[in-house]
């Protein structure tokens, strides 16, 4: 099954590999957006208590801190809940890409310098190289739960798909709501050939994802490879 779950990104170098790398183990997808910029929201002005009567209470109809709610920002888990509902492939693609932003953005300069090291060793069939990048990546920011599936995916490329499921055991333990890791997992088992770990992952991804492309068809390949033609 090819793992492909993630929106066009900005057509940088990056941001071609991100695209790219998703779509098959062909060149292990090292998610490197090293150039997200995700803008904070604008700080509230102090109010002007010149004038303004100080016992004022909060507007009709609300309490004085909906306003702050209503501008939050929607966090990973919020996201989540929404894709496991989505109704189109359209809206939970739009999910996934809001989801791996969030995961993204909190990656320091010098793990998103590895992450693209990480990269150009791959591309130059060191795969081993680019476990050490990762590796070092995971020392700076072990709580990176992106960081884990990335190297998951660095240890496939380097025919070590055991250490890709411990990698990922950690990832899932960090989000077990995690849809690329699941699908990353399925994979993985696949290679190890253990398919019924294999189905097990795609009933997560079935449920995080309703809107799976060819989910009947992958169902069936999973079914078949598990347990055999029914009797």
């Amino acid at each position: 099954m090819t793992v492909s779950v993630f929106p066009e990104q900005p057509r940088s170098r990056a941001g071609r590999f991100f695209i790219t790398c998703v779509r098959g183990f062909s060149c292990v997808p090292l998610s490197v957006i090293t150039a997200l910029v995700i803008t904070p929201p604008a700080r509230a002005q102090a109010p002007d208590h010149h004038g303004v009567d100080q016992h004022a209470g909060p507007p009709a109809g609300g309490s004085p801190h909906a306003g702050r709610r209503d501008a939050a920002a929607p966090t990973i888990a919020e996201l989540e809940t929404e894709l496991s509902h989505a109704a189109t492939v359209n809206g939970a693609h739009d999910l996934m890409g809001r989801i791996e932003q969030l995961r993204m953005k909190d990656l320091a300069p010098t793990t998103s310098l590895l992450l693209r090291r990480a990269q150009d060793d791959l591309d130059a069939q060191r795969p081993l190289d680019a476990v050490q990048d990762m590796d070092d990546a995971l020392l700076l920011q072990p709580d990176m739960e992106v960081l884990w599936r990335n190297r998951a995916q660095a240890r496939l490329a380097a025919a070590n798909p055991d250490g890709a499921v411990a990698d990922l055991g950690v990832a899932l333990h960090h989000d077990g709501r995690d849809l690329t890791a699941w699908k990353i997992l399925v994979n993985v088992e696949g290679v190890r050939g253990d398919w019924q770990a294999a189905w097990k992952a795609w009933q997560h991804v079935l449920q995080l994802d309703p809107t799976t492309p060819d989910a009947a068809h992958e169902t069936e390949r999973l079914r078949l490879k598990a347990f055999g033609q029914p009797t």
